[in-house]
């Protein structure tokens, strides 16, 4: 992990887990919180493996839950689409 912003989840089985925080945003249409993070794994091509979740406050905690919401996943994917897009305008002006 490149330890840009490293926080710890815990996963189904109470096992602790280090990902990567790519980002956190909010969505006012769904009143909800979510993060982009990754484990920097990789697919069978060779891409990143990232994964978003809807973050809920309940009694002082902070818990992740999956985006079952079929109009609210398909935000959080043209959110991802318009990061993904902005990161190649911006490394191919660097160049």
């Amino acid at each position: 992990m490149r330890g840009d912003k490293l926080i710890t989840l815990i996963d189904g089985r109470d096992n602790l887990v280090e990902v990567e925080l790519i980002c956190a945003f909010e969505i006012n249409e769904f009143d909800g919180k979510y993060i982009i993070y990754t484990k920097n794994e990789r697919d069978r091509d060779g891409n990143a493996v990232i994964y978003a979740g809807k973050v809920i406050d309940r009694d002082n905690n902070q818990f992740l839950m999956s985006i079952s919401d079929d109009k609210e996943w398909n935000r959080i994917k043209e959110i991802m689409r318009e990061m993904a897009k902005y990161s190649l305008e911006v490394d191919n002006n660097d160049k």
